[in-house]
């Protein structure tokens, strides 16, 4: 399938999740059109981390995106938009032909996610230990705000929300948004918690009782 490509530095989207863009640039203006005229749907591309040009001269990106579906916009007077992505699925692109717009367009393979084995949707072991562990995490940093989940998610937007909330770095979440089985990600997420919590406990002597968690 051919699907409208947004290459971005430093910038993932992963299924499930909501990711807010400005469009001034008059290609991405065009793209969006076109997407609002038509299905909606642009995939979002990291730029490649080593940097570089491919065969044809454009900036070299990452092999695998996500696809998202505008669910909000703003077409502002001077051309400009606002708009809301909602991820819908990961892909590999499979080649970019020539596509006679100002914008990229690839061909792209959607890549299915191996989900959390031995329970039903919703119902693993796995996903309730990750929402404890986080819930506790904000409240420990004083966020309490932050161990609110949207209700309904399944198991990879709940774990993809929460990667969300952590302040990872761009190829962390690249490398999250590249492994093909859900129970990787969960295992992640849980050790990457695990260790914000050592570390906060190494300091809490170290803490004035007098400050908010959040400050320190």
């Amino acid at each position: 399938m051919r699907l409208p490509i947004f290459p971005l530095e430093g910038v993932v989207l992963f299924p499930g999740t909501v990711l807010p863009l400005h469009i001034f640039e008059p290609r991405y203006r065009e793209m969006v059109g076109d997407a609002l005229a038509g299905n909606l749907r642009i995939g979002i591309q990291t730029l490649a981390f080593e940097g570089g040009q491919d065969g044809h001269g454009r900036p070299r990106v990452e092999p695998i995106g996500c696809a998202g579906e505008i669910v909000e916009h703003e077409h502002l007077e001077d051309g400009r938009y606002e708009i809301s992505l909602q991820g819908l699925y990961r892909y590999r692109i499979a080649g970019e032909p020539d596509s006679g717009r100002a914008y990229r367009i690839a061909e792209v393979v959607p890549i299915p996610v191996t989900p959390l084995a031995d329970a039903a949707p919703g119902e693993s072991p796995l996903r309730s230990l990750l929402v404890d562990t986080a819930s506790r995490l904000a409240l420990e940093v004083g966020r309490p705000e932050a161990a609110l989940l949207p209700e309904g998610l399944g198991d990879e937007p709940l774990v993809n929300e929460i990667l969300g909330r952590l302040g990872l770095d761009a190829q962390d979440r690249y490398r999250l948004l590249a492994m093909d089985h859900l129970e990787e990600r969960y295992a992640w997420a849980l050790a990457h918690i695990s260790g914000i919590t050592r570390r906060l406990d190494l300091l809490r002597p170290f803490r004035r009782k007098d400050v908010e968690p959040r400050w320190n």
